[in-house]
């Protein structure tokens, strides 16, 4: 089943990509897989269920940036986190991986992380 991001996942990454270009090379976030995840995201590109899946690691892995002293500035954190779809992309690949991959989602939130994270996201959402 493709996986279509919605439109405000594609304008968060949109964003982040915006965001980085106007910055100096020495302030720019995303890596080369963070930029290709930006354009696929912005240009609304079906999605595997696995992307979606790589996702949901990058968030539980980089939610802790969002307590970075450069958050409010759009520094790198934020740059990247937009990259990978900012917090629309968190809820959607939430509801995804808890529809099309139920066992995993089931694990990934008795994770550390994965609790933090879809406690943050999901909390009038009964996630």
């Amino acid at each position: 089943m493709p996986l279509r991001p919605p439109l405000g996942v594609a304008r968060a990454a949109a964003r982040g990509l915006e965001v980085r270009a106007s910055k100096p090379p020495s302030q720019r976030g995303g890596t080369a897989v963070g930029l290709a995840r930006a354009r696929d995201l912005a240009g609304r590109r079906n999605l595997s269920l696995d992307t979606v899946l790589r996702m949901l690691r990058y968030f539980a892995r980089h939610l802790i940036d969002r307590e970075g002293a450069t958050w409010d500035d759009q520094g790198k954190g934020w740059q990247a986190w937009q990259l990978w779809g900012g917090d629309a992309g968190v809820r959607w690949a939430l509801s995804v991986v808890r529809r099309e991959a139920p066992e995993w989602y089931d694990r990934f939130v008795r994770s550390p992380t994965g609790r933090r994270l879809r406690e943050q996201f999901t909390s009038s959402r009964g996630g």
